[in-house]
């Protein structure tokens, strides 16, 4: 049986070699992947992945620590790129900023058989799209200086 972090492993080597089209291999015939809006079947993955590796060609991963469990995994990753192509999100399509971001994901991973069962992917919206320079309707810029605190 292929364990979580070998599996985990696997997606992302083929996701930066941009070689996304064996991806379903990974999953469980019934398996589920999703992301903040958006959930697809394995069969549907390559198409979803290669909207992100097209808006961010120099896509890099770097992992930043992991829980494991008997049945999967929680990954915490750093995401970095230049957005240089077209963003499709599930709010609409984002125009190439020229940006260099960075922005951290947790992708909870279970397994089941030696094959990935459910994979969500969890990351911030409004904060990818603050960085990309993009202001989100009903939020607001605070200066970097300013405390938070609870009402009072």
């Amino acid at each position: 049986m292929r364990g979580a972090d070998r599996l985990i492993q696997q997606q992302y080597e083929m996701l930066l070699r941009r070689d996304v089209a064996r991806l379903p291999e990974l999953y469980a015939t019934d398996a589920r992947y999703a992301m903040p809006g958006v959930t697809v079947r394995p069969s549907e993955l390559p198409a979803l992945l290669r909207t992100w590796t097209g808006a961010f060609p120099d896509l890099r991963v770097e992992p930043l620590g992991a829980v494991r469990t008997a049945g999967g995994a929680a990954v915490e990753h750093l995401l970095t790129g230049t957005h240089t192509g077209v963003l499709h999100t599930p709010f609409g399509t984002v125009a190439p900023t020229g940006r260099d971001v960075a922005w951290e994901v947790v992708d909870v991973v279970r397994v089941r058989r030696g094959r990935i069962a459910a994979w969500r992917s969890y990351f911030d919206w409004g904060q990818l799209m603050t960085l990309l320079g993009l202001r989100v309707a009903g939020t607001s810029r605070r200066p970097q200086d300013e405390p938070v605190g609870l009402p009072a």
